[in-house]
């Protein structure tokens, strides 16, 4: 079946120019002249993808989409001459899928993510830095690869998050690679302990890792840096990436400033727990395996069954531990074939430590919250931005923990 695409764009002349190239490559259009129109469309014609200028008449590119994620998970992708900061950050945290400029010549760029998009994979293929580095299929993951790939050109600084050892560094190296098709070198500067009297190495790209824990007054000194970097239109200087737990933002005594964390919050990224995403977890096994039999000099491939006894099994050290897991797998592997009794006999020595841990995360998680919640009188939309999360997950976690609002206003 034809996939049809629904074009929305004031602007007459690249509008139907933009239709036409997809029909000649085998989709079919609906075309609207601004979001009110395009809105009508949408409910009467039920497209499988939008593309969607900003700047309408009527109904805005922003309130199409608002409008749109209201009622279906369709792929939207903004496609506009008014490429700044503010409003590729503005589009993505709306829930579009992705963010093309046209100045760009992002004509053909634009119709490879459209391919891309009704396909479901909305990221790259395996054999590109993020589809190799950031393997699965889930849409937690799409979508990260989905944003990763929309933020690639733009040199601002991003930032990822997420639990600890889900894989943000990696996710920070893939991005870099894709931005500069791995011609930029790649400094990682970690950050507890660093002082801006250090200085940055001189590199095209930094990774301040651990942002979490810089001092207030190293704090202090990035924001002078990438609000000078901004004001140049990051043209100069070494495009910044950041990683943080989920304790990024908390007011701790000596802990980087809100406006840190506002200005890296803009464009940020997390990563997902692999308990959230359980049916990657043979897709990031083999790509681990992979890796670690060259490192090793080892090649080994996982049996059907080694696979399902590693999606059966909890991971609350996600990634990190898995390979850690892994690690050994390959190494005590006699064959070229990891069997599920190997992964048995070395799960049972493992299995004691994983409660703890487990425990361990809940209990962070539990402190994270309240501690926000006292601190922004229990407004959830605030205790959202503050988390950078949406006020749905916050919910979420609420319920999960059986806090009571009243007790933190």
């Amino acid at each position: 079946m034809t996939a049809k695409v629904l074009v929305v764009d004031a602007d007459v002349r690249p509008r139907r120019a933009l239709a036409a190239e997809l029909r000649q490559l085998g989709y079919s259009t609906v075309e609207a002249g601004d979001g009110e129109e395009g809105w009508s469309l949408f409910c009467q014609q039920e497209p499988a993808l939008v593309i969607t200028d900003l700047a309408m008449p009527r109904c805005d590119g922003q309130e199409l989409l608002r409008r749109i994620r209201g009622r279906s998970d369709v792929p939207v992708i903004f496609f506009t001459a008014q490429a700044s900061v503010d409003a590729a950050v503005a589009a993505l945290k709306a829930g579009a899928d992705d963010f093309v400029a046209a100045k760009e010549g992002g004509a053909a760029r634009l119709v490879g993510r459209v391919a891309s998009a009704l396909e479901g994979r909305q990221d790259s293929p395996v054999g590109s830095p993020v589809g190799d580095r950031i393997p699965g299929t889930s849409l937690a993951i799409q979508r990260c690869r989905s944003r990763m790939m929309a933020l690639a050109p733009l040199r601002v600084p991003v930032l990822f998050f997420g639990e600890e050892g889900v894989g943000r560094s990696a996710a920070v190296e893939a991005l870099n690679a894709l931005s500069s098709g791995g011609r930029a070198r790649l400094a990682t500067l970690q950050c507890e302990g660093w002082k801006p009297g250090l200085g940055f190495p001189r590199v095209e790209a930094i990774h301040l890792k651990g942002v979490e824990k810089l001092s207030a007054s190293a704090g202090a000194f990035l924001v002078d840096r990438i609000q000078e970097s901004e004001r140049a239109g990051f043209t100069e200087g070494p495009r910044i990436f950041a990683s943080a737990d989920l304790l990024f933002g908390c007011s701790r005594t000596g802990a980087p400033g809100v406006e840190l964390r506002q200005l890296l919050g803009r464009l940020s990224i997390e990563m997902p727990a692999l308990r959230q995403r359980p049916g990657d977890i043979p897709d990031i096994a083999s790509a681990l395996v992979n890796r670690l039999g060259r490192t090793l000099g080892r090649r080994v491939t996982l049996s059907a069954s080694a696979l399902a006894f590693l999606v059966a099994r909890p991971w609350p050290g996600n990634i990190s531990q898995l390979e850690g897991f892994l690690e050994r797998a390959v190494a005590f592997s006699r064959e070229g074939l990891i069997r599920q009794g190997l992964l048995a006999e070395i799960a049972d020595e493992e299995d004691e430590s994983i409660p703890s841990l487990r425990r361990y995360r809940q209990a962070q998680e539990h402190e994270l919250l309240l501690q926000v919640l006292r601190e922004t009188g229990g407004n959830v939309s605030r205790t959202a931005d503050r988390m950078l999360r949406s006020r749905s997950a916050v919910y979420r976690l609420i319920e999960k923990h059986g806090i009571s609002l009243a007790t933190n206003r």
